[in-house]
């Protein structure tokens, strides 16, 4: 990172110097202290209180340059907003006179470093090379965290800390996926290599995802945009792409990480048991929400740590009920805010409902054409003469859709007395493997396949998650769906 050492040199010194302060201002560093917990938006409006309460322009200048030096050095993660914020609304706008004019420049390139990736703010456009191929958007992963490493092969602190770093993913067990993106910040592409072989390469956790990336002529200014101006450098982003932690070190990243899966057990735990007393329907699902609304609107980290982790736990449950109310809570507390929450989410979201409106319970369902293992169109919805239809959407190499398979066709005497035939629709994009998988079947089922991509299967129904299962009557009518071989087995018998 040559070519910006002269910079971070400079920001590694106090800008405003402290051999100026007299005794006069001693008080203030206690309270910037006491201060330096709150949310940044406090501290902010309480300098600017205490600013406005000055009359003496050199007077509120010389203070407003101690607390800029203060919050920039200060070791609560995210104080430096509070440096930019006085930065921008003090001396950049020369509402204030910078104290010393040598360090003016420093001022303005601290807050040009910082000001993109503050903690809590939406993660800047990102899109670098990938050691495998292809260009890869850091920001397109969803429903996970996402880690960001930037790192050089000849930084003695990058030494220490990759292992420190590759060890925490490798023993990673909690709920949340992670996703790390490795980026190599220098231009010597086999040393890149070398090094992404010999570190990251390892991390063999179903856990966690890898990405090697680089960007070696720096045109998409990542250095500008995370505040890269030393090696390693480390930031975690929330689900939402939001900065949820800066200026990290494997051991701060680990606690970090410990806290979300803190949070996480501790919500999915209430939630649990609303499942098991109350059940999941939207009434109970609503008057969960509606109780932690009243206490968390004013936290908007909080808010979107909350309500996304509902959704989440709600979207992973299979009963109907629950989907219902993932949906809902999509909406009235999502999609309804979308001043909270990245663009990304909110078109993620918008697209979870449009998909969740697909073939709703009491409509005919949409009948398509599909293939049969000839490859000749067939009916998806013929009813042979049959009472009950169920629709099995499946992969072959899905772990879950193999075991509801097996429940499905131990349940075929029950099947056959409740007049159910089984239509199991492959989704997957290899017609050799689904062919493969029929050989020896003994299943006595009408096997069809979309043929992706191009099925209208996928505009008509969501099959973004597999196993699927669906229950008509006579007529095409959903009596029910999202539902679990479990769940077919009650309402056949009933």
């Amino acid at each position: 990172m040559k070519r910006l050492l002269f910079i971070a040199l400079l920001l590694v010194a106090p800008i405003f110097c402290r051999a100026q302060e007299s005794n006069v201002y001693d008080s203030l560093h206690s309270y910037l202290e006491a201060i330096s917990t709150m949310p940044v938006d406090s501290i902010n409006a309480r300098l600017d209180a205490l600013l406005d309460s000055v009359e003496d322009n050199d007077v509120r200048a010389k203070m407003a340059g101690i607390a800029f030096d203060y919050y920039m050095h200060c070791p609560v993660m995210g104080a430096e907003g509070v440096s930019v914020y006085l930065a921008d609304n003090y001396f950049l706008n020369r509402r204030l006179k910078w104290p010393n004019d040598e360090t003016y420049p420093s001022l303005y390139a601290f807050a040009e470093f910082n000001r993109q990736s503050l903690l809590g703010m939406p993660a800047p456009e990102l899109a670098l090379e990938s050691l495998e191929g292809g260009v890869v958007d850091i920001r397109e992963a969803r429903g996970a965290l996402k880690i960001l490493y930037f790192y050089e092969d000849g930084c003695s602190t990058c030494a220490r800390q990759t292992p420190l770093i590759t060890a925490l993913l490798k023993e990673y067990t909690g709920k949340t996926p992670l996703t790390l993106y490795a980026v190599y910040t220098q231009g010597d592409r086999e040393a890149w290599a070398r090094y992404a072989f010999a570190n990251f390469y390892g991390i063999d956790n179903p856990r966690v995802t890898v990405f090697n990336l680089w960007d070696p002529e720096g045109a998409s200014e990542f250095h500008k945009k995370y505040s890269v101006l030393t090696t390693p450098s480390l930031l975690l982003l929330d689900a939402d792409n939001r900065i949820a932690g800066r200026r990290l070190d494997a051991d701060a990243l680990s606690s970090l990480l410990g806290q979300k899966e803190s949070f996480t057990s501790s919500l999915y735990a209430l939630l649990d048991g609303v499942r098991d007393n109350l059940g999941l329907d939207k009434e109970s699902v609503s008057d969960l929400c509606e109780a932690f609304s009243s206490r968390i609107s004013d936290d908007p980290g909080l808010y979107r740590d909350t309500y996304l982790g509902i959704y989440n736990y709600l979207r992973n449950q299979q009963d109907y009920a629950a989907q219902q109310s993932a949906a809902f809570v999509l909406d009235k507390y999502i999609v309804s805010r979308p001043e909270l929450w990245s663009k990304e989410m909110l078109a993620a979201a918008e697209d979870a409902l449009r998909r969740f409106s697909m073939n709703p319970v009491g409509t005919v369902a949409t009948d398509l054409q599909l293939l049969d293992r000839h490859g000749r169109s067939r009916s998806m919805l013929s009813q042979g003469g049959k009472r009950y239809t169920v629709l099995f959407f499946n992969l072959v190499s899905c772990s879950d859709c193999a075991a509801w398979k097996k429940q499905l066709h131990d349940m075929k005497k029950l099947l056959r007395r409740g007049q159910a035939r089984v239509v199991s629709v492959y989704v997957g994009p290899d017609p050799a493997e689904w062919k493969a998988s029929l050989k020896g079947c003994s299943c006595y089922w009408r096997n069809l396949r979309a043929e992706w991509p191009v099925s209208d299967l996928y505009e008509k129904y969501d099959v973004t998650t597999v196993p699927k299962l669906y229950l008509l009557d006579s007529d095409g009518t959903i009596i029910a769906k999202d539902i679990t071989p479990d769940t077919l087995i009650r309402l056949l018998e009933d």
